[in-house]
């Protein structure tokens, strides 16, 4: 038992046990609690029993050790919310990062076309003229890079399926797939950092004097 999953295994009678492997005492002892909360009071119980029976101390973990797989699976289960948060974060570090990079970038752009700016100023341009293409240049930028991530991310999960490794370490660690949930809030969230990237260096030059941005060298 617990030497992978059950599917690979057989289920044999005790005495057919013994007579092939040479074992005459029952050494294990596998059981389930009808109820997660009843683990506690289960595993109380299966101490002063057997502690009774055998006479040894219930309170000496030596004479009877218990592998509660309950504990450990909210063990593992705080472990995996702890990687869960941990990546969490370093998305949304790496997300905010690239909002700063648009914004860069914009504000760059803004330079770049400040004469061209100040032409539309002058010959009447509003400032939602002036501010609408580059708040949509930067959110079309910002999702648009998300949804390239898409499709790297399945070629990367295609490739690691296509690794040599065992079909039982497969069923251990695994096959990654996507979550097209987060990969769509992902894309929705870099097109927020877009517009929020691009509407300060959109205001910037929105702001722009036209008799100053046609002087613009």
């Amino acid at each position: 038992m617990y030497s992978g999953p059950y599917a690979t295994n057989g289920v044999i009678p005790a005495t057919t046990f013994s007579l092939l492997y040479g074992v005459r005492y029952v050494n294990r002892l596998i059981y389930k609690p009808r109820k997660r909360e009843d683990s506690e009071f289960i595993k109380d119980r299966v101490r002063k029993i057997l502690g009774a029976k055998y006479q040894f101390d219930p309170e000496d973990t030596r004479a009877l050790w218990v592998w509660d797989t309950i504990e450990q699976e909210r063990i593992t289960y705080a472990i995996t919310l702890g990687i869960q948060l941990f990546l969490g974060l370093i998305g949304a570090i790496t997300l905010f990062i690239a909002g700063g990079g648009v914004a860069n970038m914009m504000y760059f752009v803004v330079r770049q076309r400040t004469r061209e700016i100040g032409v539309k100023m002058a010959l009447g341009a509003k400032k939602r003229n002036i501010l609408f293409p580059f708040i949509l240049e930067s959110v079309i930028i910002t999702m648009m890079g998300g949804g390239f991530g898409i499709p790297v991310c399945s070629l990367l999960i295609k490739v690691y399926t296509l690794l040599p490794m065992e079909e039982f370490v497969l069923q251990i660690l695994g096959i990654p797939t996507i979550s097209w949930n987060i990969a769509f809030g992902t894309v929705l969230i870099l097109g927020i950092l877009g517009l929020v990237a691009g509407f300060f260096p959109a205001r910037k030059a929105a702001s722009i004097n036209p008799m100053e941005a046609l002087r613009y060298e």
